[in-house]
């Protein structure tokens, strides 16, 4: 008996030492380890509250990390008045810049902060352009204010620190992207609104112009369902089913019907596209890279703010009906499943739809080298509104 008592006693102190050391200890298991991160917050001035209240975050949602302020630390946290980043030097240990540019321009606090130290405990940028995703990062609206890791996110933390997944290796992540963001749309980004308009036509992207009737390309094939009402392409909107398709008869448009009406607002067709100039927004499921085939289409319509150029720019354009949309810096503009897509401009502080992706205005196979051409849609809006029995007002 006072054999057993010994062993009990000896047990018990050893359960506390673990414990004392952020381990636990449970009978006929192997031992679970808990790491103690330290980071160091004594450079972070006005910032200060907000990376502890995103470390109590973090310790809320993940078993196997916890974070701690304290030294001597692993994770020092500096400011300056530059873009906030992250420059992991291991698992759970490296650099992070609050940078108030960021701030300054609206972005969320604790977010951000929350966002650093998830680079800091192994998880990369992955710019989906969703507020529910806590390293889309600034690709996310700015007035997105989640700063908690999704399910997802915990769950990657909890099986690195498992041991049962590689870190990554050692980069510098930059909230805006510069050094890190893939091509988007190519050279835009994640779409920055949930446009209700946006319709998914599988391979093409099109866009609602009434209750039940969508734009698309001519030259893609007639879906039997579309999605309406969400830049997922995956998740989100409405499915409705295709009952027609109407062709124009000599420009690059498809009209899609509707098995039933949906209640997201379209995007009104205005009387005219604009002047040479005039800024406009494209948007669609194209894919990222600029050389066909190079890539698939990304889950989250992209987008990039572009213009309106000469006709002279566009190869082989038909001036009256269609619209030269210029690529951005040289190097952006609509690809592969963009097409059918949206060309907006602003009236009134409203999307105006003016143009349906068509194709390459320089003849050349790999995307954004020139100008692209779009179908005008305020030329050809008379046919329209006939063919759906009437545009909205």
């Amino acid at each position: 008996m006072f054999r057993g008592q010994l062993r009990r006693a000896a047990l018990a102190m050893l359960v506390a030492i673990l414990a004392a050391a952020g381990m636990q200890l449970t009978t006929g298991a192997p031992a679970a380890a808990v790491r103690t991160v330290y980071y160091d917050v004594s450079r972070t001035g006005e910032f200060r509250t907000n990376f502890d209240q995103a470390a109590q975050i973090w310790n809320s949602r993940v078993s196997n990390v916890r974070l701690l302020a304290g030294t001597p630390a692993s994770i020092t946290i500096y400011v300056d008045d530059g873009w906030p980043r992250a420059q992991p030097t291991g698992l759970g240990s490296g650099r992070i810049w609050m940078g108030r540019t960021a701030v300054n321009q609206g972005y969320d606090r604790n977010r951000i902060a929350a966002h650093e130290l998830g680079h800091i405990l192994g998880l990369p940028d992955r710019r989906t352009g969703l507020c529910s995703d806590l390293m889309s990062g600034s690709s996310a609206p700015v007035s997105c204010r989640n700063a908690n890791p999704s399910a997802a996110e915990a769950s990657r933390v909890n099986s690195l620190f498992a041991g049962s997944l590689a870190a990554p290796a050692s980069t510098t992540y930059t909230w805006t992207g510069a050094s890190d963001v893939e091509p988007m749309v190519v050279g835009g980004r994640p779409a920055t609104e949930n446009y209700p308009f946006m319709v998914y036509v599988s391979g093409c992207t099109g866009t609602l112009i009434k209750g039940n009737w969508a734009v698309t390309a001519k030259h893609c094939s007639t879906p039997s369902s579309v999605r309406v009402g969400s830049v997922n392409r995956s998740s989100g909107g409405t499915v409705v089913r295709v009952t027609r398709a109407v062709n124009h008869p000599s420009v690059d448009v498809k009209l899609l019907q509707l098995a039933s009406s949906v209640t997201y607002a379209p995007a009104p067709i205005p009387s005219t596209s604009g002047a040479v100039g005039t800024a406009t927004r494209i948007i669609g499921w194209g894919q990222t890279c600029a050389p066909r085939g190079c890539g698939s289409a990304p889950a989250v319509a992209n987008e990039l703010d572009t213009s309106i150029v000469a006709d002279s720019r566009c190869s082989g354009i038909n001036g009256p009906y269609e619209i030269c949309t210029n690529n951005t810096n040289g190097n952006s503009g609509a690809c592969y499943g963009d097409s059918g897509g949206p060309q907006v401009r602003r009236v009134n502080g409203v999307w105006n739809l003016i143009g349906a992706t068509s194709r390459a205005g320089n003849n050349n196979s790999t995307c954004a080298t020139g100008p692209s051409i779009y179908v005008d849609l305020p030329s050809i809006r008379s046919w329209i509104s006939t063919q759906v029995g009437g545009l909205p007002v």
